[in-house]
């Protein structure tokens, strides 16, 4: 099994300069974490208020199989490389 990216390795350029910027994402991924924890408890009061006017049965079950699969997601993610070249320059991704 392989474990989420760590790091993500920027690199900007255009014809006059060029710099990179290393973001280490174990260590941005508890402050997203807690963001999301913190925008579902503000959401769970609504999104309780919904289930109980739409009740539908197979909505959690949709969603408990669906979490495993964002994990796989995120797991894929180290070695993906998006470089994208334009008339102003240049910008490359690398998730390590």
């Amino acid at each position: 099994m392989k474990c989420p990216p760590y790091l993500l390795k920027m690199r900007f350029s255009n014809p006059d300069h060029a710099f990179g910027l290393w973001l280490p994402l174990f260590l941005i991924w508890p402050i997203v974490l807690a963001f999301l924890l913190a925008i579902f408890l503000v959401l769970l009061p609504f999104a309780l208020l919904a289930l109980i006017f739409t009740w539908r049965s197979d909505w959690f079950y949709t969603l408990l199989l669906s979490l495993p699969v964002i994990f796989r997601l995120f797991s894929q993610l180290p070695g993906l490389v998006v470089d994208v070249t334009g008339k102003q320059g240049q910008i490359c991704l690398e998730f390590i």
